[in-house]
């Protein structure tokens, strides 16, 4: 009875082990690649070294601790190796379930990758449209299907291009719009600080001397005073006094002068170097009216690739495999000169890109 117990215990706690390590491991991302026919041998005599173990557990406890109606050794040996046995089978069972739904996984997987794949290739077409197609080929010898499959792919070839080119022709129209208006505010601060610096140095200079000109200015104003009540004694003491600072307001006016003109040839090679700057961005105005032109012929290829696309479709209505064929190549044509159209626009875009990274240049290795 203890035998039996312990061995309804053994299954459920490994059953339920089993299961959960199952289910945790079918979620990772690497399960055939850690659930292999390597990890089934491990696992299973990994179940089987427990149960050993256990049983030993068992027989000693046995001994210690008799039951009131013990069984014979020979019988508890039995009954251990059909336990074996049967948790053998369990983990076998258990590991090649684990493989096998990995490989349905691992097939899922493919057929939707490779099913995504020829659907990016394909021709847009509408179900009525896709049916009058599908009957064409139906109807088609070998060769003839082949050659009609061909010039479809070549189509959808095109087409996928065209779709990249587009996606290409965003992200760097984005990229240049957003470099041209930071290179437009870096070019309009050029060299504000400098100007800043030197205009307020002007001003601070200013203010330092202006005591001395009050003092120029008030010396002058009693001279004339002296000089008009005829005092010459008083007229003399001003003179000296005058005399002696004109020298020094003199050179400071000269150091204001410098000063001023300091700021005034700042200011000029700020504007210099602005207008500089400023027409290296209008070289990019050349290749942005090309853009404009190039988009209106991608305009006209996209407009001509819809008509061939609607008489592709009435000639797969008509079932004559011929026109079907010929009106394919017209298709194919549309399509590669639409993808060119963009690849040209593309090529005026990097155009674009290329000259404001010369501006970008020009202003990084100016002086800081």
């Amino acid at each position: 009875m203890q035998t039996e117990a312990w061995k309804e215990t053994i299954n459920e706690q490994e059953a339920m082990e089993c299961c959960s390590s199952l289910l945790e491991r079918t979620n990772s991302h690497n399960f055939i690649e850690h659930h292999g026919l390597l990890e089934e041998k491990k696992g299973r005599q990994h179940i089987e070294d427990i149960a050993t173990e256990d049983i030993a557990l068992m027989e000693t406890s046995d001994i210690l601790f008799p039951p009131p109606i013990a069984a014979s050794y020979s019988h508890m040996m039995e009954q251990s190796n059909v336990l074996r046995g049967q948790l053998s089978s369990f983990a076998h069972l258990i590991f090649r379930s684990r493989l096998l739904i990995g490989l349905v996984i691992l097939f899922s997987a493919g057929t939707i990758y490779f099913a995504s794949t020829a659907g990016a290739a394909g021709i847009d077409l509408g179900v009525t449209a896709q049916k009058a197609w599908d009957s064409v080929l139906n109807k088609a010898d070998a060769q003839t299907k082949l050659t009609l499959k061909q010039a479809y792919d070549k189509v959808g070839n095109w087409k996928t291009q065209e779709q990249v080119w587009e996606q290409k022709i965003k992200t760097l129209h984005a990229a240049n719009t957003a470099e041209l208006e930071r290179l437009r505010v870096e070019i309009r601060q050029i060299d504000d600080a400098k100007v800043a610096a030197l205009a307020e140095k002007v001003k601070q200079t200013q203010a330092r001397y202006e005591p001395l000109f009050a003092l120029y200015s008030s010396v002058n104003r009693q001279l004339d005073a002296a000089k008009a009540i005829k005092n010459k004694e008083w007229s003399a003491a001003i003179r000296t006094q005058a005399d002696t600072l004109r020298p020094v307001v003199k050179l400071a006016r000269e150091d204001i002068r410098i000063k001023k003109k300091e700021l005034a040839e700042a200011r000029k090679r700020k504007s210099a170097e602005i207008k500089r700057l400023r027409a290296m961005l209008a070289g990019a105005d050349s290749a942005k009216k090309q853009i404009q032109t190039a988009k209106k012929q991608a305009s006209l290829a996209k407009e001509r690739y819809s008509n061939a696309l609607q008489q592709f479709k009435q000639s797969t209505k008509q079932s004559q495999t011929s026109r079907v064929l010929s009106s394919l190549n017209t298709l194919a044509s549309a399509a590669e000169k639409w993808a060119g159209s963009k690849q040209n626009i593309h090529t005026l875009e990097q155009k674009v890109s290329n000259t404001y990274v010369k501006v970008r240049q020009e202003i990084a290795k100016r002086p800081k």
